[in-house]
């Protein structure tokens, strides 16, 4: 009779958990991450392993921080004007994020990253990253501000990058903005774009921007030599 009770009280409650959605107003953070790295990966079994590097708004703040962390989706680099929605579990030690299904934009599932918090910010430097301490980013966005604002939306051009197989990353100045087909407004001056894809050699373009719409296509070629 127990094990009857128990079989009908799961039929009637597994529903609901099935059914219950990730409500992304419960998720008042954002998270940019700049660098991930999979530690290891099970495709079949939905298993993803890693670590990572980012910055994580909250209100008006901004702070750095380094993650690891083991779920049923990999937790990929973001584009600058989209990041991950989140929220603390256990701040500063556990933050859960919130992404998408792939093929449902109406579904999201959640991962839970073991976070250390820096006092700094990090940035894109050289190539690299570094972090910057809140004094000097504050300068460094307040110049980076005034810079965009004197150029104003005519200063922008319009970049199409497309690739050729598509879906590959698009980093400019050493930062992810998105995957290929896109069209970034970028600020006059000389950038440099790379698209990488797995399997295939990285591709990379010196381009100077003045102003207009400018179009970007690469043919990238397998690391077998064979271009497609």
């Amino acid at each position: 009779m127990k094990r009857l009770f128990a079989s009908v009280v799961t039929l009637f409650l597994f529903p609901i958990v099935v059914l219950a959605g990730k409500d992304p107003a419960d998720y008042p953070l954002k998270v940019h991450v700049l660098q991930q790295n999979w530690g290891s990966h099970n495709v079949r079994y939905n298993e993803y392993r890693g670590i990572g590097r980012g910055n994580i708004w909250e209100a008006d703040g901004v702070h750095a921080f380094d993650f690891t962390y083991d779920c049923s989706f990999p937790v990929r680099r973001t584009a600058r004007n989209q990041p991950y929605l989140a929220k603390w579990k256990k701040a500063p030690t556990k933050l859960a994020v919130l992404a998408e299904k792939i093929g449902n934009e109406e579904k999201f599932q959640e991962c839970d990253l073991k976070s250390t918090l820096h006092s700094g910010v990090y940035i894109l430097a050289n190539g690299g990253i570094t972090e910057m301490s809140q004094a000097d980013y504050k300068n460094f966005k307040a110049r980076n501000d005034a810079l965009q604002a004197s150029g104003g939306a005519s200063g922008a051009s319009k970049v199409s990058v497309t690739s050729a197989p598509v879906s590959g990353e698009i980093e400019v100045d050493g930062e992810f903005m998105g995957n290929t087909p896109s069209v970034l407004d970028l600020q006059p001056g000389e950038h440099t774009i790379a698209i990488k894809k797995p399997g295939y050699k990285a591709w990379e373009k010196k381009l100077k921007v003045t102003g207009g719409s400018v179009s970007v296509s690469a043919e990238l070629e397998s690391e077998n030599g064979q271009a497609q």
